[in-house]
């Protein structure tokens, strides 16, 4: 039978939490420390929910050939995971994960050892884990009769939103302190070539201890916990056009905690 679309939500939001477990738990112990992942406020992972829930509906009547299985779990899951970072970039200005390290990567958003991963994560959904998994959908559904899969669209829908402003208010505050920093380097060359003209044009080196000791007067707003969460889960995380704010981003989070 196909899937009912209450069935679909459960099955995206099941496979977005467990995306976010799975990661989460990978980077907590690659950095030595814990990691709340996700763009989203919620313990959840969309871009793993739509890959797993794309891959359920379009290999259901296929379950049996692991090749076929492997190819599409590799292919579904790029492009989602292509189409995310490119989103990510586009309207946010902001890249969370970067591939340029790994062999024959795309434009450092896809690599291909991150696909044959998700290709083997494919078989093993669709053979041991959603089987497993069903069996509770489908109790589920007998009890709530998919009022749970409505709760779900209104928190997930809620948190969406709010999480969109939360990155957009990230991304302007990594611009103000951007803004702040070359003022302030602009007023430092000033004032120490009026006093030596006869030096030249100042070459500014090492600025990042000036404009740290100078945290209270620059800092344009206080970091909220979402943006220090996102700082300090994401290592790669890189606002393109806050090039100063990222050179400093460490000692900013540290003076924040």
């Amino acid at each position: 039978m196909p899937y009912t679309i209450s069935e679909i939500i459960i099955l995206f939001f099941t496979y977005s939490f467990i995306g976010w477990l799975w990661e989460t738990f990978y980077c907590s112990l690659k950095d030595h420390h814990f990691d709340y992942r996700g763009f989203l406020f919620g313990p959840y992972c969309p871009v793993y929910g739509f890959a797993a829930t794309t891959i359920l509906l379009l290999t259901r009547k296929i379950q049996n050939n692991l090749f076929l299985l492997f190819l599409i779990g590799i292919v579904v899951a790029t492009i989602f995971e292509f189409v995310a970072s490119l989103f990510l970039e586009k309207f946010f200005h902001v890249k969370l994960w970067d591939y340029f390290k790994l062999w024959g990567n795309i434009q450092g958003r896809v690599a291909p050892a991150i696909s044959l991963f998700w290709g083997v994560g494919t078989v093993l959904l669709v053979k041991f884990v959603q089987p497993l998994l069903q069996r509770l959908i489908d109790l589920e559904e007998r009890q709530t009769h998919g009022w749970l899969a409505v709760g779900i669209t209104l928190v997930m829908g809620i948190d969406t939103v709010l999480s969109m402003i939360s990155v957009e208010i990230f991304h302007m505050t990594a611009k103000k302190w951007d803004e702040h920093i070359n003022r302030f380097i602009e007023r430092v060359r000033v004032r120490v070539e009026s006093r030596m003209p006869e030096k030249g044009k100042l070459k500014v080196g090492d600025w990042h201890n000036s404009v740290m000791q100078h945290f209270n007067e620059l800092r344009p707003q206080p970091l909220s916990w979402n943006h220090k969460r996102l700082l300090k889960s994401f290592p790669k995380l890189k606002v393109l056009d806050a090039p100063k704010f990222m050179e400093i981003k460490k000692e900013i989070l540290k003076k924040e905690r």
